[in-house]
């Protein structure tokens, strides 16, 4: 350890909060404790979303995580609070069809998760009036949420301006991509691709970051060695991250 670690560590009082200062993560992260349960929000017409507030104050982005199918959001809330809530308010809206025992789909319906997510930004608005973001927001998608993602994404860009897309595929736009592209160019500020190079999108992935390209969406593809379909738990902070830095930063 060097002098000035020893004295930062002397000066916050413990190995995990010098950690912290050190690698830019939490103090609950680099003692490795797991987060408190997520807070509850009512959907109107829907089932509850889960959530996490933002560590700051102030005018914060929504992070809108959408699970995989059969996916379980509460759990996968706790999961991402570790990682997004020094970005802004972590939102996990639950899809449609109800798969048994907290498992969620999105039905391959964008339309009805559209709807989930303006009202869960609705909701949490007038919850927290000024704190939270009504555009230029973050979606996060994750396999059938990426399906998701990409077209809620597309069709709405001003709410949703930034995406942190999972498991991406050229194939999930609809009707003439290229159009729909042009017109949305102006108001998405930023993709992130991520996939593992194991994973059957690879390819697709790839393909669809030069559909953004072509339309001169700023985006960057990380193709992930090693890595399959999903990114392992106690990966996803080395993995996420950055992402989140660069699609938050001005």
């Amino acid at each position: 350890m060097t002098r000035s670690a020893r004295f930062l560590r002397r000066a916050l009082g413990s190995t995990a909060a010098a950690t912290a200062v050190l690698f830019g993560v939490t103090t609950a992260e680099a003692a490795g404790k797991a987060p408190a349960e997520p807070e509850v929000l009512e959907i109107k017409g829907g089932s509850e979303a889960y959530y996490y507030p933002p560590t700051t104050k102030g005018l914060k982005p929504v992070i809108m995580y959408l699970h995989g199918r059969g996916g379980h959001p509460k759990e996968d809330c706790k999961k991402w609070s570790r990682v997004a809530r020094d970005f802004g308010w972590i939102v996990c809206p639950q899809g449609p069809e109800d798969r048994g025992g907290g498992a969620r789909s999105w039905a391959n319906n964008p339309e009805a998760a559209r709807q989930i997510l303006d009202a869960a930004v609705s909701g949490l608005r007038a919850k927290y009036k000024g704190r939270v973001q009504t555009r230029n927001n973050i979606l996060v998608g994750f396999s059938e949420g990426a399906f998701v993602a990409q077209q809620v994404g597309l069709k709405d860009s001003q709410k949703w301006s930034s995406w942190l897309i999972l498991a991406a595929s050229d194939r999930y736009w609809m009707g003439d991509t290229k159009k729909d592209l042009d017109e949305a160019r102006r108001k998405i500020r930023r993709v992130y691709l991520l996939t593992g190079e194991n994973d059957g999108v690879a390819q697709n992935t790839n393909r669809a970051g030069d559909m953004l390209r072509s339309a001169k969406v700023p985006v960057r593809v990380n193709i992930v060695k090693g890595m399959g379909h999903e990114v392992p738990s106690d990966k996803m902070i080395t993995n996420y991250r950055r992402p989140l830095m660069w699609l938050t930063s001005k």
